[in-house]
């Protein structure tokens, strides 16, 4: 496998035996809709399996837009709905249970999922100037991963997602320990992210499926119900009239 190989919504280009997967729907602001979710659990499935690290960024000045709001205003029933939601779910489940090194590098702003996607990853590094908010609660959307923040930021701090212009600078995202390293350019966070693949990689591996099935993989396992809970929640919501006019509206724009 060398060179770039075009995946249409996910580009993959494999670095020094690491896999970066680059996000690749600039003109809607790289977000996830249902081919860019399921391809980058296929890319992110093929780094862990035969690379030794993954790096995750954005094509374009933005890492991710989050969900993709065009798509979830076109849903016409419950199925598509819950397909949807249900891969989103499962593409963070992929990274947190990948036995490999996954670094995300932000490459400009991430909204919404975006955010929430951080979570699962074992380092992100981030490009100057870059921010983070979960704008989805506007327009009536609650945020996918919301059972996750409580055991990673507190109890007090979770409570400014229920703001709706909640925005956290790269500062404020370095302070609540959402980013890990802070970096001028993309060439330089591609240099960095590797260089913490190689360090993480120096882990004895043992150690290293221990301390991530108990850090990420066993908060899973214990809100699971809940998630899924949530998760039929959002597929419901997502088609209900008032939902519509407010993603209707912010289409508009």
């Amino acid at each position: 496998m060398s060179g770039s190989m075009p995946m249409n919504a996910v580009i993959t280009k494999p670095v020094e035996g690491s896999l970066i997967v680059k996000l690749n729907r600039p003109e809607k602001r790289n977000a996830f809709n249902l081919e860019l979710t399921l391809m980058t659990q296929d890319a992110v499935t093929l780094g862990c399996r035969n690379y030794k690290g993954i790096i995750i960024t954005g094509e374009g000045k933005v890492f991710s837009a989050g969900l993709d709001l065009a798509e979830i205003y076109g849903f016409k029933n419950i199925e598509e709905s819950r397909r949807y939601f249900s891969a989103i779910k499962d593409l963070a489940v992929t990274i947190a249970n990948c036995e490999k090194p996954v670094i995300a590098l932000v490459n400009g702003s991430a909204y919404g999922f975006a955010t929430e996607l951080l979570y699962f990853v074992d380092q992100v590094v981030a490009v100057r100037g870059s921010e983070f908010s979960l704008p989805g609660i506007r327009y009536g959307l609650v945020p996918v991963t919301p059972a996750f923040a409580p055991y990673l930021f507190g109890m007090l701090k979770t409570r400014f997602f229920l703001d709706r212009d909640f925005k956290l600078s790269i500062d404020d995202a370095v302070d609540w320990g959402l980013v890990h390293r802070v970096v001028n350019n993309v060439d330089e966070g591609l240099r960095v992210s590797l260089e913490l693949i190689d360090k993480v990689s120096a882990i004895p591996h043992d150690a290293y499926k221990t301390i991530k099935r108990l850090m990420i993989s066993s908060i899973i396992n214990e809100i699971n119900d809940r998630w899924n809970e949530l998760l039929n929640m959002l597929a419901e919501e997502s088609l209900k009239p008032e939902v519509k006019a407010r993603l209707e509206e912010f289409l508009k724009r």
